[in-house]
């Protein structure tokens, strides 16, 4: 044999017993980790007749509109997440009100897999409501108003800044909704007129 023939064998030879090895196993598809930060929460005072603890790591915008001198985006910048706040003063249309709130929430039941209705009645700071938990991949996973049942009106709608996946999202979306159920449990009806 020619001594070119031999290396090529030789090589030839290597490959072989170097591609012996475990059969290759397929891998699930993952996701990104998502670091969250650690929960801490500041007193907000909008200005608004009420108050409530948000979390250190949202901001609070108002709305870019003067007739919406009590609506807030509440942003997550990190977590690509923003809730839309609404208040109201209540001027004998609180059934109205009320059933905006729960038409908003139902126009996620086509893509919803659930709906859980928390109550919310909170006597000694006449806050009372509902937090609606909506599951699947839908726009908007967490829906609350909050009202005092004469006078003031809130309303809010988590919403992400991205494709809705509730897979993906769910390590952001449980906190979130830790979050916001913070703000009910912390709000407070203020006397403090409206900034205007």
């Amino acid at each position: 044999m020619r001594p070119k023939a031999e290396l090529l064998l030789l090589g030839f030879g290597l490959c072989l017993l170097s591609a012996c090895g475990p059969d290759p196993v397929p891998k699930p598809k993952g996701y990104f980790r998502i670091d969250l930060p650690t929960k801490a929460y500041t007193v907000w005072t909008p200005g608004c007749p009420f108050t409530a603890e948000i979390p250190v790591y949202a901001k609070a915008v108002p709305g870019n509109r003067p007739d919406q001198s009590c609506w807030y985006n509440l942003t997550f910048p990190d977590q690509r997440a923003i809730v839309h706040m609404t208040y109201r003063e209540v001027h004998g249309d609180l059934a109205q009100l009320i059933d905006d709130a729960h038409s908003y929430k139902s126009k996620h039941e086509a893509k919803a897999v659930k709906i859980s209705t928390e109550r919310v009645l909170r006597d000694s700071a006449r806050v009372f409501g509902n937090v609606f938990d909506v599951e699947g991949d839908v726009a908007s996973p967490l829906v609350f108003y909050m009202t005092d049942s004469t006078k003031n009106f809130l309303y809010g709608a988590l919403y992400f800044s991205a494709e809705p996946n509730a897979d993906s999202l769910a390590p952001v979306t449980t906190r979130l909704r830790e979050d916001l159920r913070h703000l009910v449990g912390t709000l407070r009806w203020t006397e403090g007129a409206i900034k205007r």
